[in-house]
């Protein structure tokens, strides 16, 4: 119910939106606020030799942009939560419930992933694998430390998958126990997703 009101107040009504936006991350911040300082740790311990995570900078809008602009067609074809120009990057990356990240080897952006966060304690993931890196564990890494962070903040965590998105829904699975809530009208899969803390023992702080 609220991923629909959320997305039909988005379409029909842009004020709107944009206020239940600004008022929805003044809340979650305040709300949030000391568990989000511990956030850069989290992401560290999740990082491994080879890639780094962090959350993202304004100074990464350009990076970031630039990273879309590189992505063939196809990988837009299941991924679509913002606008991928720089100015809407920036908006996005300073909206402080919808908490963005990146994954780097060295100073390459190679994966961007994000929580849509709400007061509620809802939160709603996607990612995006940079497709030239493909197949070498990304997908997997941003998975374990969305739920790292998700866990920390006390989140119930949310996605939406098309059915014939294969990957994702592997990926998914392969560090969630998944619930399928219910098919929207667009015929994606609104899916409930249960950390699987036997794929990472560092959810449980080893």
């Amino acid at each position: 119910m609220l991923y629909e009101l959320a997305h039909t107040i988005k379409d029909k009504c842009a004020i709107l939106w944009d206020m239940v936006e600004w008022g929805n991350a003044t809340l979650f911040s305040l709300v949030h606020h000391k568990a989000l300082k511990d956030i850069p740790t989290i992401l560290s311990a999740v990082s491994t030799d080879t890639f780094s995570i962090r959350p993202t900078l304004d100074t990464d809008a350009p990076k970031l942009a630039r990273f879309f602009s590189e992505q063939p067609a196809e990988a837009f074809t299941f991924f679509k939560p913002h606008k991928f120009d720089e100015k809407s990057v920036l908006k996005v990356l300073r909206n402080r419930a919808f908490m963005t990240f990146v994954v780097l080897e060295g100073e390459n952006i190679v994966g961007y992933f994000f929580l849509r966060s709400f007061v509620n304690g809802k939160c709603f993931k996607g990612r995006m694998v940079d497709s030239r890196q493909r197949n070498r564990g990304i997908a997997k890494l941003m998975g374990i430390a969305i739920n790292r962070v998700a866990v920390h903040l006390g989140m119930r965590i949310f996605t939406t998958i098309s059915p014939e998105n294969y990957a994702s829904l592997a990926s998914t699975k392969a560090v969630n126990d998944i619930k399928i809530v219910k098919t929207l009208e667009n015929g994606y899969y609104y899916i409930e997703c249960t950390p699987k803390s036997q794929n990472d023992s560092r959810l449980a702080g080893g």
